[in-house]
């Protein structure tokens, strides 16, 4: 009988989360959503928070849904980066003081910071220079004089979620890598937590990508209905590490777009580069499966066309997302762009007409109807992608003959068309739940059901992709 080995993917973003089950039968991969649900921030006395209770309670039911489909092998969960929670010294997750990075407050830490201070920060793991970064959040708190000789664990995301389905606390390197102050050789950074009165031990040991970290606890095995040992599996922890890990491709150096509410744009490499360019050209370097690095650029993403969508929806507008691509892709070309990364576009807002006004004040252009705004932002996302694109080739070296966009954006035919003709080389699109399957490749390889050399066979072998052919 062939050997079946099936695990439950769960792929936290900030717009949404998904459980994906992934089956593994003699090299054949089959996938199937059986659960999704919306995430969001929440905002409190004028700060903005995760919904931990809801986050976990939709976590155990879309692990009690895959288990009621069948016998399950393994649980993993990958989630955005940098966002950390607190356990305190009785052994609880503190759901209410689970913050978002979106916070204001992390922006005045920045700015209250002048650039050389900044550039400091960056030359610890070389994490580019964010209003959201973990080194300003963890900034913030010791301005707060957080008490945190209180915490028993400081966990990131995946992590804490970990611990609440095992009560087992670990750190995993491509999420820990988000922070700013984990390096690839040397893990947490020991005098960046002295100067936040931060105890080392809070964090709790770093376990290898792929190890298994414990089982689910009894009280969840008898809510969800099982009697067998599940594994939690610390597959990469950071969305885009297990996206990188998806790519459909068996170059050592591939270069990526990983397209979301955010869009991660980077190379492979083996080492950080930290030097005065990736610092002036805003390049961050994060770990990735197999010791590698993901050297990448922060550009917002398809956060812009979501914001600018939630309010055409309050408008009056009953409009998705295939209506405002073919809108944009009908409207008349104005010339207009937006800077992706201005803070005007940061926060949760009437984005529309925050575009509007941008293009209005800086090229004295007027944009009318929703496909005019739609067709900017998607212009403006692949001339901030070419940027990008320059910088990377500046750092590297290297001479990149494709790019391979993973993730929800790669649905978006229009708007990868748009990137082949500016960048003026092939785009291969696909697969679009490349974070998911990054999450499961990791179970499998945690599980040993695949070795660490047959991951990209395997994605190549099961997963279909598009090709854009620039055009001009």
């Amino acid at each position: 009988m062939a050997n079946i080995v099936r695990v439950l993917a769960i792929d936290l973003g900030a717009s949404s989360g998904r459980g994906i089950i992934f089956q593994l039968c003699d090299g054949k991969l089959k996938q199937k959503v059986i659960h999704r649900f919306p995430n969001g921030a929440v905002e409190r006395e004028c700060r903005l928070y995760w919904d931990l209770d809801m986050l976990f309670e939709e976590v155990v039911k879309a692990i009690g849904i895959a288990c009621k489909d069948g016998k399950l092998d393994g649980v993993g969960i990958d989630t955005w980066g940098v966002d950390f929670g607190i356990v305190d010294k009785d052994g609880k997750a503190i759901c209410d003081d689970f913050r978002n990075y979106r916070n204001p407050a992390n922006a005045a830490v920045r700015n209250s910071l002048d650039n050389s201070a900044r550039k400091r920060l960056f030359e610890i793991a070389g994490i580019s220079d964010n209003d959201f970064n973990t080194t300003y959040q963890l900034i913030a708190r010791a301005r707060e004089d957080y008490d945190f000789d209180s915490v028993e664990h400081m966990l990131f995301t995946p992590q804490l979620l970990g611990y609440m389905l095992t009560d087992v606390a670990v750190s995993e390197p491509t999420i820990s890598s988000t922070s700013g102050f984990y390096r690839q050789d040397q893990g947490f950074d020991e005098d960046f937590l002295k100067q936040c009165n931060i105890p080392k031990e809070i964090l709790p040991r770093s376990v290898d990508t792929c190890s298994i970290i414990g089982n689910l606890k009894e009280n969840i095995k008898q809510e969800i209905g099982i009697k067998y040992d599940l594994p939690v599996i610390a597959t990469p922890g950071h969305d885009t590490a297990c996206a990188v890990l998806g790519v459909p491709s068996q170059e050592e150096y591939p270069l990526f777009l990983s397209s979301g509410t955010w869009s991660l744009f980077g190379a492979l490499e083996d080492k950080p580069i930290v030097n005065d360019d990736a610092w002036k050209y805003g390049y961050t370097n994060e770990l990735a499966f197999g010791e590698k690095v993901r050297l990448l650029r922060n550009i917002m993403g398809m956060w812009i066309i979501q914001e600018c969508r939630r309010q055409w929806i309050s408008e009056g507008e009953n409009i998705d997302y295939p209506q405002i691509v073919a809108l944009a892709k009908d409207s008349q070309d104005k010339g207009a762009f937006i800077d992706v990364n201005d803070s005007s576009f940061a926060l949760p807002c009437n984005m529309a007409d925050s575009v509007k006004a941008y293009v209005l004040a800086k090229q004295g252009i007027k944009l009318n109807t929703i496909g005019e705004v739609a067709r900017c932002v998607y212009t403006s996302l692949a001339k901030a992608y070419k940027d990008a694109y320059n910088g990377l080739v500046k750092l590297t070296g290297r001479k990149y003959d494709k790019l391979y966009i993973i993730g929800g954006g790669a649905n978006n035919d229009y708007l990868n068309q748009i990137i082949a003709d500016t960048l003026g080389i092939e785009v291969s699109a696909g697969p679009s739940e490349a974070s998911a399957l990054g999450n499961a490749i990791g179970q499998f390889v945690g599980l040993g059901a695949i070795k660490s050399n047959q991951i990209k066979s395997i994605i190549v072998d099961n997963y279909d992709v598009k090709i854009f052919l620039p055009k001009k």
